[in-house]
């Protein structure tokens, strides 16, 4: 009975107090929580930069350990690389700061300090941000397997690459092109996994090419490699091999991947002395066509740098395009709405062209006088007595600590004062 008589009842409570009905098409918005490195501020990643150029710093000159740097450096490639998505580039800022001096626009302080940062720090300990902070290095430092020994004309040539695409990606940037350096990096896509296809392939080459040319694209490709150098030849207290006094042993020659120790060296007599002479004679004599040539090399390329314009691409589709074609194509659409003709069009254009020719004109005289100067200085043969590390070569990778026997000598008696200082 009681079952029978409460399910009318409740029948007609269901029918008094109807549920709420919501036709309004109102969706509800979902709670988005923003990823963590998107919480980290500015002023957070050039403290954290700082701190891990301090701590390359202490690794490679007090502790002096190739682990240790291995270590620090798979730390850096975890923050730098894939969690910031290798955003913390001191390698793009070079772009961003090469446009606000060109255009007097504002530049923000935090791009800035990573932008100089490690070029301050190369100026006082040498090239410490390619030991173990770059997230590109840390990665290629990871294959580097069998390394073996570049041809030193081949080297002499691929080493004239990073001034050219420094200063290309310069001519790019200030002209409004894009930056050209960062569509060039064989690494972003992956740090980010979403890499296209073919810059995926582009970096995997790279990758397998290291196996057995260590560090290709720092040694053969880096811009901001050029500027690294030039600090780093004018280092306070640059890397050195052995903390003690080197004797010589040729250990540490086998043992450095990117063929950065200079060996000991007599001093030449008076024969090579002047044979050297006449030599710098005629490479200073070279020197002037070695630069008019690279000047004229990059006004001839200039045009064809200067398609990647968006004026000079809307120029050629509004020349090469049918007018039954016209409404196909996106950019000529967006062109119409402007009310510019293709007359105004084609006259930007080969204004645009002029420029990029002038600026690539500019950059073939940059890279012919560093080419002039190398030249140059291939007839200087100073007298060494020790093997030293290149300053503007060494990439502060640790590899030749383990086989120095002075800093063998010195980590165990370090060791045996610790164990002693335990025992009392």
């Amino acid at each position: 009975m009681s079952v029978a008589v409460w399910i009318p009842v409740a029948t007609v409570a269901a029918s008094r107090f109807p549920q709420p009905q919501f036709d309004s098409g109102h969706t509800v918005p979902q709670t988005v929580h923003p990823p963590f490195e998107a919480l980290v501020p500015a002023w957070a990643d050039v403290l954290i930069l700082a701190l891990a150029l301090a701590v390359t710093v202490w690794l490679a000159h007090r502790v002096r350990s190739r682990r240790w740097l291995l270590v620090f450096s798979l730390v850096c490639l975890a923050w730098f690389g894939f969690i910031r998505q290798g955003c913390i580039c001191p390698v793009g800022a070079v772009q961003n700061v090469a446009v606000a001096a060109w255009s007097g626009g504002g530049l923000p302080w935090s791009v800035a300090a990573l932008f100089a940062l490690p070029l301050l720090t190369a100026l006082l300990f040498g090239r410490v941000f390619c030991g173990a902070v770059c997230p590109l290095g840390a990665l290629q430092d990871l294959f580097i397997i069998t390394p073996q020994r570049v041809p030193r004309s081949v080297d002499a040539v691929l080493r004239l690459v990073p001034p050219a695409v420094l200063a290309v990606g310069l001519v790019y940037a200030i002209n409004g092109a894009g930056y050209l350096i960062c569509r060039t990096d064989p690494f972003v896509g992956l740090f980010r996994r979403s890499a296209p296809m073919p810059m995926f392939l582009t970096g995997a080459a790279v990758l397998l090419v290291g196996m057995v040319v260590a560090r290709p694209y720092c040694r053969y490709f880096c811009p901001y490699g050029v500027l690294l150098e030039w600090c780093s030849r004018l280092a306070w207290r640059p890397f050195a091999i052995t903390a003690h006094e080197c004797i010589n042993c040729r250990l540490c020659v086998g043992t450095c991947p990117v063929d950065a120790i200079t060996v000991p060296r007599a001093a030449p007599g008076d024969t090579a002395r002047r044979g050297l002479f006449r030599r710098f004679v005629l490479m200073l004599m070279l020197a002037p066509l070695v630069v008019a040539g690279c000047v004229a090399a990059g006004w001839l390329l200039g045009a064809q740098a200067a398609r990647a314009h968006p004026s000079v691409i809307v120029a050629e589709r509004l020349a090469q395009t049918p007018e039954s074609e016209m409404d196909l194509h996106p950019e000529i659409e967006a062109f119409k709405r402007t009310g510019r003709t293709p007359e105004q069009a084609a006259a930007e254009a080969a204004v645009t062209v002029a420029r990029f020719r002038r600026g690539c004109a500019w950059a073939g005289a940059f890279v012919g006088v560093i080419m002039a100067l190398r030249l140059l200085g291939m007839t200087r043969l100073q007298r060494r007595t020790l093997h030293e590390a290149d300053r503007e070569r060494c990439i502060v990778c640790g590899r030749c600590f383990a086989a120095c026997p002075k800093n063998v000598q010195r980590s165990t008696s370090n060791a045996q004062l610790s164990n002693q200082k335990g025992d009392t």
